[in-house]
């Protein structure tokens, strides 16, 4: 009786140690991570629909992604215009307009890619395997464009309409940080993210000196 009560004070006591192990390791592996978040501006005005990217200056690859998105089109229009996914997302193009449209890129070496001509409440997928910019029209309605940003990295965002972007749980390090936006082109910035600190930007596409 006595080794009974032994090894099950000593299972309990175990197994405290293991559940204080979890809780206790679950914020300091949270609080390495930080939210970088900001505005992007040019020349005193918010700038809407641009992508922000952070790139790792110490790592030059990143874990295959299977993710998914949708862009529809919607009153003659892709939605959203503007789209940022992350290499080896599958995007699926839904047509929710009574009317017919075509879906096509015509992106040179290799990247280009035509869906065809579909009815409403069809889609139709694409997976981007590779990093770059799309612009993404319609042969039915030359008018209807989007731009598709393909991004190397996990960690990425979209100004919204007020210029202002979040990127959360960004692991402390350096970063070259890229900025583009189908007006201005490709600026790039650096940045320093500190272990459990919210970095803070401020992007003046003005200016495109690093």
């Amino acid at each position: 009786m006595w080794n009974r009560r032994m090894r099950m004070r000593t299972m309990t006591a175990r197994s405290f140690v293991v559940a204080v192990g979890m809780i206790a390791g679950t914020p300091l592996a949270l609080s390495a991570q930080s939210l970088v978040r900001g505005t992007v501006h040019r020349r005193g005005r918010v700038v809407r629909e641009a992508v922000v990217q952070l790139i790792p200056v110490e790592q030059t690859s990143y874990p295959a992604v299977s993710d998914t998105a949708l862009i529809d089109q919607v009153h003659l229009r892709f939605v959203p215009g503007v789209l940022a996914i992350q290499a080896g997302t599958t995007l699926q193009f839904r047509n929710s307009d009574p009317i017919m449209h075509n879906v096509f890129s015509p992106n040179r070496q290799g990247t280009e890619f035509n869906l065809g001509t579909y009815p409403q409440h069809e889609s139709r997928p694409h997976t981007f395997s590779s990093p770059g910019r799309y612009v993404i029209l319609c042969h039915v309605h030359p008018e209807m464009a989007a731009w598709i940003l393909v991004v190397p990295t996990p960690y990425y965002g979209t100004t919204d309409h007020n210029g202002a972007f979040r990127i959360r749980s960004v692991p402390p390090g350096s970063y070259r940080v890229e900025i583009w936006h189908r007006r201005t082109g490709t600026v790039e910035r650096r940045a320093e993210v500190r272990a459990g600190v919210d970095t803070r930007l401020a992007i003046d596409l003005s200016s495109r000196s690093r």
